[in-house]
């Protein structure tokens, strides 16, 4: 399913930020785009509970109903950014 590829994309995704913190000895930005609109409920949770406080994080998508459990969340609307 395409849950299951994104849950494995995501997991190489994590691997190199290790990686990266490893050899470079500090932890790089890590850009996430739409990849909750392909997980389940228990998925993002995990996926939310192994990046935060880790890294700092951007996380793009479409629905409107995600809340960020510990960041600030921002709203496209037109043209212009609003905090939401």
């Amino acid at each position: 399913s395409q849950g299951q590829q994104r849950t494995a994309v995501l997991a190489l995704k994590l691997s190199e930020l290790e990686l990266a913190e490893s050899v470079r000895g500090e932890t790089p930005v890590l850009l996430l785009d739409d990849v909750m609109s392909e997980l389940d409920p228990e998925r993002r949770q995990q996926l939310l509970g192994l990046i935060l406080g880790r890294a700092q994080t951007f996380i793009t998508g479409t629905e409107i109903n995600f809340d960020p459990a510990d960041g600030k969340k921002f709203l496209v609307e037109a043209g212009k950014i609003r905090e939401a």
